[in-house]
């Protein structure tokens, strides 16, 4: 059988699959592996056109609901069926569509709420500071975003040649990303029931400001520029003290080679009103083209690499679990596990609508100008609801 998936993520799939997979399941698997951009590309020919040359794919969690229609219901291929009672809630719902409590979209009308993948990376926002700054400052692990930001502050004023945050600002998704996590926990939801934009309100504009204002005047020069490379410089060298972090990050920070490794500590996201880190997960799915043969082999496979014993394997090649029991048997494998096992039980989607990545970047851009100073919260806001509304309006989300 066939699998195509991303560089990165996708070799340690790959890895798993040579290691464990093939001997378990007696299939032949192979993985052809493509960077981000053009695995995107690669998907949605493959997809819309009715294509048969890949019979699982290795998806983004933003690109399924733009391909969930293409995709056949995962359980009835699973040999011994989706293993719920092990698997996070938040890692079954993403891959269900249509998506449980979100607003209904019009390309799943008259759809039942089916589940047609299975998150295999269980990649989700974390936060990470400094210790040695915050004990500087005689400050204790933060709990809430005041917490952090009057840490921030402190070290901002006091510790020589660091900066009290880091805020991946650069233009489109890089900023968004970045900011969604307090959007949601200062605002609630982006949008109501009827895909209207709720954040272009008062809570909304505490929110923005909080990142643009507050987190800004203690972030180093120049962030509306920064994206992962340059904010994980910072915080691995301690010029800034703290900042959010996804599990590659994580990996990354911890290396031998970072200088202050050692001084890294991982936690939930501190939270506003309510914790709210961003869910970013991998799935598998299978593609409804293909001869049914070939779905039995996929669904094979897909049973084999979310098994226990194939995630217990898979931690120790560096992968990102998803499941209850592999957290619990492997809590000691990675520092930052009891965080992301947290964080992944309160995660949130982006919201789910084939026409996020058009929102994502429309909100990053005016993010962006607010950073940089073109713009103020109201203004940011206010330009945000009307063009996001005009996408959705487009689109038919108001008949």
């Amino acid at each position: 059988m066939s699998i195509i998936a991303v560089s990165g993520e996708g070799e340690l799939v790959q890895k798993l699959i040579n290691d464990y997979v093939e001997d378990d399941t007696g299939l032949s698997i192979d993985v052809t592996i493509f960077p981000y951009a053009n695995l995107y590309e690669r998907v949605s020919s493959v997809l819309t056109t009715g294509g048969t040359g890949y019979d699982a794919i290795l998806m983004d969690d933003t690109w399924f609901p733009k391909f969930a229609t293409y995709l056949d219901p995962l359980p009835q291929w699973l040999p011994d069926g989706l293993p719920k009672d092990q698997l996070i809630d938040t890692t079954v719902d993403i891959a269900t569509w249509p998506t449980p409590g979100a607003p209904p979209v019009p390309s799943a009308e008259g759809m039942d709420e089916t589940v047609r993948g299975q998150v295999v990376v269980g990649n989700t926002q974390m936060f990470v500071y400094n210790t040695s700054s915050y004990e500087q400052v005689g400050e204790q692990e933060p709990e809430t975003l005041d917490d952090m930001y009057r840490a921030g502050q402190a070290i901002d004023e006091q510790v020589d040649g660091t900066s009290g945050y880091v805020i991946r600002g650069q233009r489109g998704n890089p900023a968004n990303t970045n900011f969604m996590s307090l959007g949601w926990s200062l605002a609630g939801d982006m949008f109501d029931d009827d895909w209207r934009y709720q954040w272009n309100n008062s809570s909304g504009t505490e929110a923005v400001s909080f990142f643009v204002e507050d987190l800004k005047s203690i972030s180093p020069e120049g962030v509306g520029s920064f994206n992962s490379d340059q904010v994980l410089t910072r915080i691995g060298n301690g010029s800034a003290a703290q900042g959010l972090a996804w599990p590659a990050a994580a990996s990354t920070l911890l290396s031998d080679d970072v200088e202050e490794s050692g001084n890294l500590q991982f936690i939930p996201i501190p939270e506003g009103d309510r914790q709210a880190p961003m869910q970013g997960n991998w799935m598998l799915t299978i593609n409804s083209s293909v001869a049914d043969t070939r779905k039995e082999n996929a669904g094979k496979a897909i049973q084999s690499i979310i098994s226990k014993e194939a995630q217990n394997r898979y931690v120790e090649l560096g992968g990102v679990p998803f499941r209850h029991d592999t957290f619990k048997d492997n809590m000691d494998a990675q520092p930052w596990f009891e965080a992301l096992y947290e964080s992944l039980q309160n995660a949130k989607p982006r919201p789910r609508t084939p026409l996020w990545n058009e929102i994502d970047v429309t909100q990053g851009q005016y993010l962006n100008s607010a950073l940089t100073g073109e713009i103020g919260p109201s203004q940011l806001l206010r330009e945000v609801e009307s063009e996001v509304e005009s996408i959705l309006e487009n689109a038919n989300y108001y008949e």
